[in-house]
């Protein structure tokens, strides 16, 4: 082998590097790993042309957690962020980004999940950092924003593209994570039909997007100048032990990832079979730059990619979302070669060379062997000790938390969900009941979820999380009373629940008690005093009690929270319009479409705005960007005729009427509208008097 180590250290090292993360993507779905069912051609050629580590393991199943383990080569006990949502990378954190960006290197990242979100902490160290998920659609219910794969290959490509007409080139260091195989799966029809499951189908336009990257890389003229990594954060059960889809357990289901690298130096179609982690990419990449390594649990896999062989080195697995997210026991599981033990009330121990499914439970077969596995698994626990960085706590806009406990993700609140710190092996049932219950309230099977829920709470009645989403779906179903006791029940588990006294204040203004309603905004606020949705309702209350000035003040507290939030930009918007400060209101309606270019009302109500400032050539761009945007709605084809009937143009604003009644204008709209004025001498006004 010293020919290979010889070559190795004759060529030079790439300049770049672009790491790909998929996200819940198991090892076990790629035909490069073996599966006969995968539709995935351009990561399996991939993979031929270069590395693949065959045994390959994330350290947690949650998504901001693993790729602080990815980014740092630290374990989530040494890192300090142990679930999704409610933490943040430690400033304190040396990331691989912060370290490239030290070397020279151009940083950027684009990411595609609202758990990536900048907020997090993982945009240290990157001059760009594309979070900005606004413009994509609204999620379903309990669901989060994300961006498709193609679209986020757009972005990057169009990175890329202007980076590659520059001179001279700066080496980059970039990031790209697609989340497509997360659920909801949504894959194009073509996929669906080429593929026998939805995650399948998502894999698919996955690598398709891959292949799009790959494509660049090439038209830059950099493939051969730059080291490409593509794994996952964790995989996803598919039912494997009882789970749907991931974050409890930490079985290889979730936890073998792939991981394929490819790059000047690399020798095409290696594969090790030696077991490896995430944290072992840091100091990987950093060695085949040739550039000093940085503090990290891992280590340099250059050996093992040049055939060598060494002893097995402990890797380390957990999941915190069991105890953090449900109340139930932490799990903690190291592997040591074949031997996989895990640390729970009822702990468990595999043989993996015999057992990859993990079915055959040993634990207690050979006390010894046991005790040894939890004393390595001690040993990496006292190693992260020593390295602990502080843990932040994540500060988080409103929807993203409600998107994050949705998916079970967060708990609500300090929310023990009444599972008493029980084994998940015996909580999994429940957290399914629940899950099960969110996926029928998704597909407006509304008693259905009820009596799921209703039967989840006799066995759990602590349960705050389902108790609250029973009180959503009683709700839809227009079970106001039924809604509002389920809320004070909730509360009566888990007192300071600011959403729950949000939902509350919400039915007693729709119910007629405005002195109610302030009453539980006013302690919702008390518990979240940045809370900019309470602050817009309850704004919205007191206009409609005729009371403006105070409605005025509680949206400028909101904007003064946060201007960038939609929500509160739009409100503000919104009551500049209704006191005629028209070009004011525009430019906070243009805050609004900043963020949601799509958002339909904002581009009327902008449109209006500068209809009312005198900009009717602004006007116009709005109404028609409205019409575009929701094809088969009167309002933009109706203010269009606005527009015309004040140029002076009849015949335009007629023609325009007459569109907007086919398209279901209401009768008596155009009679009551001043704009028209100069229409109604007209005969042909006859026909929109009433």
């Amino acid at each position: 082998m010293w020919w290979m180590l010889l070559l190795a250290c004759a060529t030079p090292p790439p300049r770049s590097v672009l790491l790909v993360t998929i996200d819940t993507l198991r090892a076990d779905h790629l035909g490069s790993y073996g599966y006969a069912r995968a539709r995935t051609p351009r990561l399996d050629a991939f993979a031929a042309e270069g590395v693949r580590l065959a045994d390959h393991g994330t350290t947690a199943p949650l998504t901001l957690p693993a790729h602080t383990s990815l980014m740092t080569g630290l374990l989530p006990p040494a890192h300090g962020v142990r679930d999704n949502g409610n933490f943040v990378v430690p400033p304190a954190a040396a990331t691989l980004a912060e370290h490239l960006h030290a070397a020279g290197f151009e940083t950027h990242a684009f990411v595609s999940a609202a758990v990536l979100d900048s907020r997090y902490g993982l945009d240290q160290g990157f001059d760009t950092y594309d979070d900005d998920l606004w413009s994509e659609d609204d999620p379903a219910m309990f669901m989060i924003r994300d961006r498709p794969a193609a679209r986020t290959t757009d972005r990057a490509l169009a990175w890329l593209q202007e980076w590659g007409q520059r001179e001279p080139r700066t080496p980059f260091f970039t990031w790209i994570h697609y989340f497509d195989p997360h659920e909801p799966h949504e894959a194009p029809v073509v996929d669906r039909l080429a593929t026998t499951s939805g995650y399948d189908a998502e894999i698919a336009a996955t690598d398709r997007a891959v292949g799009r990257l790959l494509d660049g890389l090439a038209e830059a003229g950099v493939a051969d100048d730059t080291l490409v990594i593509v794994t996952s954060d964790h995989g996803e059960s598919l039912n494997q032990h009882g789970e749907n889809t991931h974050g409890i357990f930490v079985y290889d289901a979730t936890m073998h990832i792939p991981f394929l690298m490819r790059g000047r130096g690399l020798p095409a179609g290696t594969v090790v079979s030696t077991p490896t982690s995430a944290v072992d990419v840091v100091p990987t990449v950093l060695a085949l730059l040739g550039l000093p390594g940085m503090p990290t649990q891992g280590t340099d896999l250059r050996p093992l990619l040049r055939g060598e062989t060494s002893s097995p080195r402990p890797q380390y697995f957990e999941s915190m979302l069991a105890e953090l997210g449900f109340g139930m026991a932490p799990l903690q599981a190291v592997r040591v070669g074949a031997d996989k033990w895990i640390r729970a009330p009822r702990p468990e121990r595999y043989d993996l060379s015999l057992d990859r499914a993990e079915l055959h439970d040993r634990a207690g077969e050979d006390p010894s062997v046991d005790a040894r596995l939890d004393a390595a698994l001690q040993a990496l626990l006292d190693d992260s000790a020593g390295r602990a960085l502080p843990a932040l706590a994540a500060t988080m806009d409103d929807q993203t938390t409600d998107m994050l406990r949705a998916l079970g993700y967060l708990p609500a609140a300090d929310d023990p969900s009444g599972m008493g710190g029980i084994d998940p092996k015996d909580g999994l049932p429940l957290y399914e009941a629940l899950s099960k219950a969110r996926h029928l309230a998704q597909r407006k099977r509304w008693p259905e979820a009820e009596a799921t829920l209703r039967d989840l709470l006799i066995r759990a009645p602590a349960n705050v999380s389902a108790r609250n989403v029973l009180a959503v779906v009683l709700l839809r179903q227009g079970k106001t009373a039924e809604a509002r006791a389920e809320y004070e029940q909730s509360l009566v588990t888990l007192p300071d629940q600011e959403r729950a006294y949000l939902a509350l204040a919400q039915i007693a203004a729709v119910s007629g008690d405005p002195e109610g309603a302030r009453v539980l905004y006013d302690r919702a606020l008390a518990l979240s005093p940045g809370f900019i949705e309470a602050m817009v309702q309850r704004a919205a209350l007191e206009m409609a009690q005729g009371r403006t000035e105070e409605a005025g003040s509680w949206i400028q507290r909101a904007t003064a929270r946060d201007a960038e939030a939609p929500v509160a930009a739009h409100a503000w918007a919104d009551f500049l319009f209704l006191k005629a400060d028209y070009a004011e209101a525009r430019g906070w309606y243009e805050r609004v479409l900043a963020k949601i270019p799509s958002h339909y009302v904002a581009l009327l109500q902008a449109g209006l705005s500068a209809q009312r400032s005198g900009d009717a050539a602004a006007a116009e761009a709005y109404f028609v960007r409205a019409d575009q945007l929701q094809e088969g709605d009167w309002k933009p084809t109706y203010n269009r005729a606005c527009l015309r009937a004040q140029a002076g143009d009849a015949g335009a604003a007629f023609g325009l009427l007459a569109e907007a009644a086919r398209l279901g204008l209401p009768p008596g709209v155009a009679a009551a509208d001043t704009d028209l004025a100069s229409l109604r001498a007209d005969p042909r006004w006859s026909d929109y008097r009433r």
